[in-house]
């Protein structure tokens, strides 16, 4: 029998696994924050096995524990947006030990603790890269007690098991170093219910990793739009600053004598480390881009650029997920067609502007300017 529900409990926790898994192969998302992802913690675990519990009734006792040891978890999940996630996986939390000493005899114990588990994510983004989390839900674990006694000191059982569903609750804060690969600070406690009938509590304080899956092909449009679309014109280049009375008639003019566009929108300034549009920047698009819809011939690119401050890997993925928020809004909100956009980002390659402290944490004017998309116009 206690074979069997081992058993059980371990092939609960690998279909757990197995269905957040098994999406992982379908087609990716384009929502950066949306996704499955897998990953894994180490750390050490804190228990309360209940001193009173097990010394009560007896006279004259010596209590001595080691309630820490190494714990460790598995899991998958599935962020539905960055400001939730579901996450469930399998957890081993340690052994822990106590000895009990008495003029009539001696006790020692082995307490074990292993399950599974199931957790809601409520997500608080910090930066596009650092964030906060907290988390709350169930746990199923089995905690295994093995006991040996001397004397006239007894135990009603040599290996009893408890098997429980109980809650847990934790925060931690997670950064992510790449697209694809997060690296997590967490601590986390558990409730159990041992097999002599107390409850406490375990607490694993732990640092880990996320793999996403996906994430990379956010930017893989990005190559092939690159490669069909047509972008050295030989004729005359106008530059047009869409902050001025006229630039809505200026856009119309140059299309009709059939010269590329280079527009330069004021509004369109990220903030530091941001690739969402604000309203000013979608007012912006809705009142210049509106009135080309109708030109069959016209093609836009929409490039994405950075300050200079951080690296340029970082800098080129942050400056293409900007060009590719710049597309989603005008597709989403039917102001241009998909298949006559593409996008590109060149990071800090490109600045507007010098800057003359690129590290300083007080962001200048010059900076603030190569925050920015450039949408250049052009036809067939």
């Amino acid at each position: 029998m206690r074979s069997t529900v081992i058993k059980a409990t371990k092939t609960a926790c690998f279909l757990l696994l197995a269905t957040l898994a098994s999406p992982l192969t379908a087609a990716t998302t384009t929502d950066y924050n949306a996704g499955w992802y897998l990953g894994g913690n180490i750390g050490l675990s804190f228990a309360n096995i209940g001193e009173d519990a097990i010394t009560q009734n007896i006279a004259d006792s010596s209590y001595t524990d080691d309630e820490s040891d190494l714990g460790y978890k598995l899991f998958g999940g599935y962020q539905f947006n960055k400001y939730f996630a579901l996450e469930g996986g399998y957890f081993d939390l340690g052994e822990f030990n106590y000895d009990l000493s008495s003029p009539t005899g001696t006790a020692s114990g082995t307490l074990k603790v292993m399950g599974v588990n199931l957790d809601a994510l409520a997500l608080l983004p910090i930066t596009e890269r650092f964030s906060a989390f907290a988390r709350g839900g169930v746990n199923y674990a089995q905690v295994k007690d093995s006991f040996s006694s001397s004397g006239s000191l007894s135990f009603s059982g040599t290996s009893p098991k408890e098997k429980d569903f109980n809650y847990k609750f934790g925060a931690g804060l997670e950064y992510a170093m790449t697209d694809t690969v997060g690296f997590r600070l967490e601590a986390e406690r558990y409730r159990i219910n041992d097999a002599v009938g107390n409850d406490g509590d375990i607490d694993l304080f732990s640092v880990g990793f996320t793999y996403r899956f996906g994430v990379s092909e956010e930017v893989a449009p990005v190559v092939e739009q690159k490669k069909v679309i047509v972008l050295a014109p030989k004729e005359e280049e106008v530059v047009v600053i869409v902050t001025e009375p006229l630039a809505k008639e200026k856009i119309k003019e140059s299309v009709t004598q059939k010269k590329t566009v280079a527009i330069i929108f004021e509004e369109i300034h990220f903030e530091f480390d941001k690739s969402t549009l604000n309203n000013k920047a979608k007012d912006a698009l809705k009142r210049n881009i509106t009135q080309l819809e109708k030109n069959p011939e016209i093609k836009i690119l929409v490039a994405g650029h950075t300050s200079l401050s951080g690296t340029e890997k970082y800098n080129q993925g942050l400056s293409e997920r900007r060009a590719q928020a710049v597309k989603d809004y005008l597709v989403k909100e039917k102001i241009f067609p998909a298949d006559k956009i593409a996008v590109v980002g060149y990071g800090k390659t490109r600045p507007t502007e010098y800057e003359a402290k690129p590290e300083s944490k007080v962001y200048s004017e010059a900076a603030k300017a190569n925050m920015r998309v450039l949408l250049k116009i052009t036809y067939q």
